[in-house]
């Protein structure tokens, strides 16, 4: 079997930024994006309008952040883990084929559609997890970030937009990666069930040899 795309193509990215950039072309769905806006303006509404404590939004968002940290270092364990169980088992002749298939939606190979919608879920569990350890490190009480906003002008009034902000992006964050949980189970089952579409065709495409 002779392929037509040029090996090189097969290894053209060189960091996850690069494989970011071209993720960015497999968009969420509707659901998703209204679901997680959703939550963000309901915790801003509670912390911009509701919510007369700074103090209370502060210290939950310390308190999320420090579980969310945990939740999503755990969790990117697990799924690397049975990502590369998956990748271990997946067929070489298959993949290259995918490799050879245009994904009619995005423009990218298939092979590349496939395994990018599991490297972005990597990606975002990997952002967020550095977004937790920054607010874990420099934003506790006597922080970097609470000894440097005194040297600004209005200190205090762009002190609660920046804790307000936070409280709404860091528990609206916790939605959007349960959410890409549940991207990533059901795109493990798909692809589960194109290999075993492939192995069909090709023991029906044997038998008739």
């Amino acid at each position: 079997m002779t392929f037509k795309f040029n090996e090189s193509d097969i290894t053209s990215e060189k960091s996850l930024w690069d494989i970011y950039k071209l993720s960015r072309q497999i968009k969420p769905s509707i659901f998703q994006s209204v679901a997680v806006i959703f939550v963000m303006v309901l915790l801003a509404i509670n912390s911009f309008l509701l919510e007369n404590n700074t103090q209370v939004i502060l210290d939950d968002t310390r308190k999320w952040a420090e579980t969310g940290f945990n939740f999503s270092i755990t969790t990117l364990g697990f799924l690397i883990a049975g990502f590369t169980i998956f990748a271990t088992l997946s067929k070489p002749k298959m993949m290259l084929a995918m490799m050879e298939h245009v994904n009619k939606k995005t423009g990218l190979p298939t092979l590349k559609y496939n395994f990018f919608t599991f490297m972005k879920v990597f990606i975002m569990y990997t952002s967020f997890s550095v977004l937790y350890l920054f607010i874990e490190i420099f934003g506790q009480e006597n922080g970097l970030l609470s000894n440097v906003i005194v040297f600004i002008p209005n200190a205090e009034c762009i002190k609660v937009v920046l804790i307000n902000l936070s409280y709404s992006i860091v528990g609206s964050s916790f939605f959007y990666l349960l959410l890409l949980l549940k991207t990533f189970i059901f795109n493990i089952y798909a692809i589960t069930m194109n290999f075993l579409r492939w192995e069909y065709n090709e023991i029906n495409n044997e038998n008739q040899d």
